[in-house]
């Protein structure tokens, strides 16, 4: 193999990338954009700021007494949302509940004068309060009793729920909390709308409302089912990708040892910092997505801090793993006579960069519409479904425009692991270009099965074989190829999910990460030319 010599079949190709294209417009962009085009009644998500500015006149109305500081995240009842698609009941729950029971909130967190916390749940459309709750100090004593029951049936009247239809299902006094459930709510399948009331008799005799929180309960079936996939999902991604990735780094490090003659242990290390650089600030980004995964918890914050901290210092490592394994794949390669990551110098090197930009934006565009295949044969066969994840979602990122930056990240990690020293070392120990290719890929897709797609195994199968594809192009036409294409099409998807977001900056920045890797390989080919015109250099330590 002379990737150097990148000829692929171009109409090929090029066929095969507009099919994919048209797929994934027709199947994924077009549904979850026609609803908002020709629904006139469609409102855009409002700014977190006015979200904090309503929540805050909230609870001064209600508490009497204004909060130190307020902060909203997006929040998502993960479970319900997937008991809905799974029984394609999503639409239908949306048409009847969402103005009053949205699966997704605003979770604005005010910060009170006695150091109590109270969350508070609004429409993300338009700001409207569905729900909020008081923890740490309670300012009078609890209701118990009638006094309790008469004064939530009372409140639950106003806002629509007459007591005919509510039949009470748990009671605690201790805390002055009822819930009472819902006899009939059509729409939702077998889950069932429960309401939780607490209130707190103040000193001057009137009562208070410390807690609302309507929510649908799914079936226990379903609970029991999602934990064990989760339980499962957990298994495998540590023991086959955790485990197994970081005995792919330690050979890494042997490798890029033994084999250093083959290569330089200069190569790899500025792409290497790229990836620490970019992952870093992806790690900061997702504070608040790890915020809201704690839920109601009043030392949120700092939680989310450390972990922010954990993720750097694993990044660390991860770069780490990025560098042994580019050096220790090199030098596989180059020992065994092939050359799948030409340095930057090399005759034709420019070009090469150039053809693979292109045969990446083909190869991601195929993918697309192959991943869409899959998933629609999953969906059918195999009865996947997915749901929603707080930590993934682009509105609790600090910085949105930022969020493509991963990746890049991704690419990069997992091409340099799974790709170039994973192949090469599988290739080493067994000749055969399948059995190279399937190890690392089955390693690469375990560690995508924590993903909210149920069962936990579908992602397994979906990335099996898009990790085959992957590494059929990597085997072909080099490291370089494979890097582009894998960049693209995930940064095309996030992307797009800025898009999704509205506003000219997000919409602006989507339109960029896509075009992006055209401007990259244009540079690349600029500075060999000039390079070339220049005469000789030193070309290892900016090696990528």
């Amino acid at each position: 193999m002379d990737p150097l010599r990148l000829n692929p079949n171009w109409k090929w190709y090029g066929l095969l990338a507009g099919i994919g294209l048209i797929v994934y417009l027709l199947v994924q962009i077009v549904p979850a954009t026609a609803d908002s085009f020709f629904d006139s009644g469609s409102e855009p998500v409002m700014d977190k700021r006015d979200a904090e500015a309503k929540a805050a006149a909230f609870v001064e109305k209600q508490f009497a007494s204004r909060p130190v500081a307020v902060h909203a995240v997006h929040q998502s009842d993960s479970l319900l949302y997937g008991y809905l698609e799974k029984n394609k009941l999503t639409r239908g729950y949306d048409d009847k509940y969402d103005r009053t029971l949205p699966t997704e909130t605003y979770q604005t967190t005010a910060d009170m004068p006695d150091g109590s916390e109270i969350f508070v749940y609004q429409h993300m459309q338009n700001g409207s309060v569905v729900g909020w709750n008081r923890l740490g100090k309670q300012q009078g004593a609890p209701a118990r009793g009638t006094e309790l029951s008469d004064a939530a049936l009372a409140f639950l009247a106003s806002k629509g729920y007459p007591k005919a239809e509510l039949t009470a299902f748990r009671v605690q006094p201790d805390t002055g909390t009822v819930v009472f459930e819902k006899k009939s709510a059509a729409g939702a399948g077998d889950a069932k709308l429960r309401l939780t009331v607490r209130g707190e008799k103040l000193e001057n005799g009137s009562f208070r409302i410390t807690a609302f929180k309507p929510a649908f309960a799914v079936p226990q079936s379903y609970a029991e089912y999602v934990a064990k996939q989760k339980k499962l999902a957990n298994y495998l991604s540590t023991l086959g990708s955790l485990f197994l990735s970081f005995v792919l780094f330690i050979l890494a490090i042997i490798y890029a040892s033994l084999y250093r003659k083959h290569s330089s242990f200069v190569r790899g290390i500025v792409i290497s910092l790229l990836f620490l650089a970019m992952y870093i600030v992806n790690d900061v980004n997702m504070k608040d997505g790890l915020l809201a995964g704690y839920g109601e918890t009043s030392d949120g914050s700092v939680l989310a801090a450390a972990a922010v901290l954990v993720s750097c210092l694993v990044t660390v490592v991860m770069a780490l793993a990025v560098y042994f394994s580019l050096v220790g794949g090199d030098g596989l390669w180059r020992a065994m006579g092939r050359n799948p990551w030409p340095r930057y110098g090399q005759p034709g090197y420019g070009d090469h960069v150039w053809r693979s930009m292109w045969l990446g934006y083909l190869t991601a565009f195929a993918l697309l519409g192959l991943q869409t295949v899959i998933f629609i044969v999953l969906t059918h066969a195999y009865g996947s479904w997915s749901t929603t994840d707080v930590t993934q979602s682009t509105y609790n990122l600090a910085v949105p425009w930022a969020f493509p930056l991963l990746a890049w990240c991704a690419a990069i990690s997992e091409e340099a692991v799974f790709r170039l020293f994973g192949i090469g070392l599988m290739k080493r120990w067994f000749r055969n270009s399948f059995v190279a290719s399937l190890i690392p890929t089955v390693i690469w897709a375990l560690g995508h099965v924590t993903y909210p797609i149920f069962p936990s195994t579908t992602r397994l199968l979906e990335l099996t074989v898009i990790g085959l594809v992957f590494s059929f192009m990597f085997l072909r036409f080099g490291f370089i190829t494979v890097l582009f294409a894998h960049a693209i099409f995930d940064s095309t998807m996030m992307a797009l999910s800025l898009v999704f977001m509205g506003g000219a900056e997000n919409i602006a920045a989507g339109i960029v990460y896509i075009l992006l890797p055209i401007p990259i390989a244009w540079l690349f080919r600029s500075w060999d030319r000039r390079a070339k015109r220049s005469g000789p250099r030193a070309i290892d330590a900016i090696d990528t």
